[in-house]
């Protein structure tokens, strides 16, 4: 006998704060929708059936979005339900629905079907890392045990969205600098491949002697016009090698290591690590994770594998009774205020208050920082290419003047 499928249904609603949530529930009708709700202190607002069209269009954003994104928006919309009164499960299924990414929601239903089978939401979260890194999984795990699940998904999601924000505002930045380079670098792609052979040939049809500077150049733009798609090649194999290297543990740590050494580059990388490193300990310590965890866990969410080392040596000072300023300002890869507002922090009993505030300090020199570079690299660019085009310019003009006119 075939049973009938239950329909589903679309739903919007407000909560008692104001908020509006959205969900997808199944039931016989649209009114049981509406009491169920109703049950669970929220406001019907819109209730209809769920179509694949309509669950198109309550998907909140559109799906061509990284990962990260999709993932913060899940936990934020987990972290609403919850505090809405929804059990775990349900939560888990309804922000499946309407997750953007169909991997996000693939990890976010295998979650709920290892919550089903009796894991802990932390462990059902770790079986999935590259959709859940282990900052956020030591976070949900301090709000389970702290029974405060749903402030320490709020929180592991504003997080992640300042996170996002972060990388969205360092990658932007260095997209001026980049159109400058790549139109430099077509200014002189068109001299060498389309003027200087027609010079070549001009020079050749008049027999006068070329400079020694003309010469040279002609032969730079014969290599170039040869091994082309070898120096197109040399990046490629430049950054696969870099990659290979940061693949292992050491030599992550390594070239992290020699970027913190190199001049402005290493001082944005220290204050963008401290930045992360503040936001996520406050959160972790917030979430009521002890201090060792909460060191264990950030120096995991590092992405820089050196300032990463560094942290897990300070966590075994702090572990041999040392303080977490002195152990910081002994390791040498954190800025000066950053360590003295951890100081003033520990001092005061006010760790997690003085390391958000400390964060907030960091993401602002940060930013600054790359105002200031960006203030520096954009005349440097314009001024080196400039005299690489003028310099050209003034060896063909060269060999011009040398030209002797037949008969004399």
């Amino acid at each position: 006998m075939e049973v009938a499928a239950v329909p589903a249904f679309a739903w919007r609603a407000a909560t008692p704060a104001g908020r509006t949530v959205r969900g997808v529930e199944d039931a016989d009708t649209a009114a049981a929708v509406e009491k169920r709700l109703g049950d669970r202190g929220l406001f019907a607002l819109e209730v209809s059936p769920a179509t694949a069209s309509r669950a198109a269009e309550d998907r909140p954003r559109a799906a061509f979005r990284g990962r990260r994104a999709d993932v913060a928006e899940a936990v934020r919309y987990l972290a609403i339900l919850l505090e809405s009164g929804f059990p775990l499960d349900r939560a888990l299924a309804a922000v499946s629905r309407v997750v953007a990414r169909r991997d996000v929601a693939a990890a976010v239903l295998d979650v709920r079907d290892r919550v089903r089978g009796g894991a802990r939401l932390d462990e059902a979260m770790a079986a999935h890392p590259a959709a859940f890194p282990r900052f956020a999984v030591g976070m949900v795990r301090a709000g389970e045990r702290g029974g405060k699940l749903a402030p320490a998904l709020d929180r592991l999601a504003g997080q992640m969205e300042r996170d996002l924000a972060l990388r969205s505002r360092m990658v932007s930045a260095m997209i001026y600098p980049a159109v400058v380079a790549s139109a430099g670098a077509g200014a002189l792609a068109v001299l060498f491949a389309w003027v200087l052979p027609r010079f070549v040939a001009l020079l050749a049809d008049t027999g006068s002697a070329i400079p020694r500077s003309t010469q040279l150049l002609l032969a730079t733009g014969k290599f170039v016009g040869q091994w082309w798609w070898a120096l197109l090649l040399v990046p490629v194999v430049v950054a696969a090698i870099v990659a290979a290297v940061r693949s292992t543990d050491e030599g992550r740590a390594g070239v992290d290591r020699a970027l913190l050494a190199v001049p402005l580059v290493g001082g944005l990388r220290r204050r963008a690590a401290s930045a992360r490193l503040a936001r996520t300990l406050s959160a972790l310590l917030e979430s009521g994770l002890p201090i060792l965890g909460a060191l264990e866990v950030a120096a995991a969410s590092q992405s820089d594998g050196a300032v990463a080392e560094e942290v897990l040596r300070a966590r075994e000072d702090v572990r041999a009774g040392d303080r977490l300023a002195a152990a910081l300002r002994r390791s040498g890869a954190f800025p000066f205020l950053f360590v003295q507002m951890v100081e003033v922090g520990e001092e005061g009993g006010r760790l997690p208050e003085m390391l958000e505030r400390a964060a907030a300090s960091m993401e602002g020199e940060l930013e600054r920082g790359l105002d200031r570079m960006l203030r520096l690299v954009e005349p440097v660019m314009i001024v080196f290419f400039g005299l690489l085009v003028g310099a050209v310019a003034l060896s063909l003009l060269q060999a011009i003047y040398g030209i002797q006119p037949e008969g004399l």
